[in-house]
């Protein structure tokens, strides 16, 4: 049908009116309606502009059935929604039908096209009717920022598929409508743990978007802290990439935080993806402050914790090199040995550092940790927590820059089809390198296939921190030792918003403070 009305070169007349129209919530008291010029039609509610660039009515006439290649080279519909005031604005675009004049008959959707740029990215030719059926066709859902322009052009065609019987004679009509609402933005934490998981929901029962999503934790009260819930991503690969420092991290999970002014709220911890060198966690020695030669395991003095974090800068070496994107020399080796290290392009940058907030990062540990009564991810939670040190070390500390507790990775597993979620959790951390835990690393998107530094020490002696070994298990080892990766983690301001992305490795959250 479709070659008999090219043969024949019948004309097909589509007539399209579109004109933009904005529905006002109760929230817009005011409306106000300005015309600028011949061109430019902008109705205005309280501070968000909606501005039609082009005359607010188009018609497109004697038109063929063609292919999308050359509805995609029409020059469109051009119009605007720009925001003039200082909150961002979400937005639905709805394309409804307009009555037909007596005499006319309505095109049904199946026969026409359309494509939607927004700021110069071209959007796929799509039918109309994957928009919903009218009054509820919605061609874009978005957000505009304060003081930003987001351009659109709208082009619409007939179906190079249509028939004759669908299009012939037949008349579409169609207007804009916006609807918009300008409410505060929710936080980066509020919009993920509004899509996180229920805590009984089995994980190989969940949908492969929820797997992806955040997990509701329940814990007890410890020693530092009340019974509190928190929200962590678990699993092989879910969504929770973050583009941060220009760089890969990612999203441990949504935590109940201090501030240290006794203030908590709900903040992102989140970790950079890759490590940032090999450096010792400690290595002072008999002469420097430590009670042997093989370093101190208080983080809270720890020569790690002056690499990584602000006012440090009179250390002569490391001091803050990593906060301040420097280079020098950094503690690495036995009884204070140094090596060069350079973190100009690996340190942070200011914007970054604007959205890392102070925390209180609990410090205790344990001194036996290898029996299934005092070995599971649920024990070291309470250990992380708790009063339990060496004599005389802290047992927690204020600041920016951390490291991942075990109790972290031990949450992150989701178990597989051999060893599930539950019997991971229930397998002490020291015996996931049991060949048959296998599953417990392999499901857990923290486990990278190298060693790397946690933040709690061994507490039955001075000198040793615990780690996370090749093989995917915790152990420790002595805190002067270069053996062990660096990832650094940071709780993020309870300001910090979403920007854009969805957390997935291709495309990763961005946020803005």
């Amino acid at each position: 049908m479709k070659d008999a009305i090219k043969k024949n070169k019948k004309k097909i007349i589509i007539s399209v009116s579109i004109i933009l129209l904005l529905l006002i919530g109760i929230a817009f008291a005011y409306l106000t309606t300005t015309l600028y010029g011949d061109k430019e039609y902008v109705i205005r509610a309280g501070t968000l502009g909606l501005r039609l660039e082009e005359a607010n009515e188009l018609t497109l006439e004697k038109q063929i059935p063609i292919e999308d290649s050359e509805g995609m080279a029409l020059s469109g519909f051009n119009f605007s929604l720009v925001n003039e005031g200082k909150i961002d604005t979400d937005y639905t675009i709805y394309l409804d039908d307009i009555a037909l004049d007596s005499g006319e008959t309505r095109m049904p959707d199946s026969a026409i096209r359309y494509s939607l740029t927004r700021n110069n990215v071209v959007g796929e030719a799509k039918d109309l009717e994957s928009m919903g059926a009218n009054p509820n066709r919605i061609l874009e859902v978005g957000s505009v920022a304060a003081d930003e322009t987001v351009n659109y052009t709208l082009k619409i065609w007939l179906d190079y598929d249509a028939t004759t019987e669908e299009a012939s004679g037949k008349t579409f009509k169609a207007k804009l409508r916006v609807e918009a609402s300008q409410a505060e933005i929710k936080t980066a934490s509020e919009v993920l743990v509004a899509k996180a998981n229920a805590e009984d929901l089995d994980y190989t029962a969940a949908t492969s978007e929820q797997q992806k999503e955040m997990w509701t934790f329940s814990h007890p009260e410890t020693e530092q802290t009340e019974a509190l819930t928190d929200y962590r991503y678990i699993g092989a690969d879910p969504n929770n990439y973050v583009t941060f420092n220009d760089e890969t991290w990612r999203i441990i999970g949504v935590f109940t935080v201090d501030d240290g002014t006794g203030k908590k709220e709900e903040r992102l911890k989140i970790i950079r993806d890759e490590s940032i060198g090999n450096y010792s966690w400690d290595n002072k020695d008999t002469t420097t402050g430590a009670g042997t030669d093989h370093g101190k395991n208080d983080w809270s003095d720890a020569r790690l914790n002056y690499l990584l974090n602000p006012e440090h800068e009179a250390e002569s070496v490391g001091g803050s090199l990593y906060w301040n994107s420097g280079s020098g020399t950094c503690y690495s080796g036995a009884s204070n040995a140094t090596t060069n290290c350079d973190f100009t392009e690996t340190g942070l940058k200011e914007a970054t550092k604007n959205m890392i907030g102070d925390a209180v990062w609990y410090l205790g540990g344990v001194g036996n940790y290898v029996g299934i009564s005092n070995g599971l991810t649920s024990h070291f939670y309470s250990y992380e927590r708790g009063t339990t040190v060496y004599s005389g070390n802290a047992t927690s500390w204020l600041g920016k820059v951390g490291l991942i507790y075990p109790s972290d990775y031990g949450y992150a597993t989701s178990g597989g089809s051999i060893t599930d979620r539950n019997s991971c959790l229930n397998k002490e951390l020291y015996n996931w390198k049991d060949s048959s835990y296998s599953d417990c690393k392999n499901n857990n998107w923290l486990y990278n296939s190298s060693v790397q530094w946690t933040m709690i020490p061994l507490t039955s002696g001075s000198n040793s921190v615990f780690c996370l070994n090749t093989s995917g298990h915790l152990f420790h080892v002595i805190a002067r030792s270069t053996s062990y990766t660096i990832h650094p983690v940071v709780f993020l301001k309870s300001s910090v918003k979403i920007d854009s992305g969805d957390g997935s490795a291709s495309n990763p959250y961005v946020f803005k403070s």
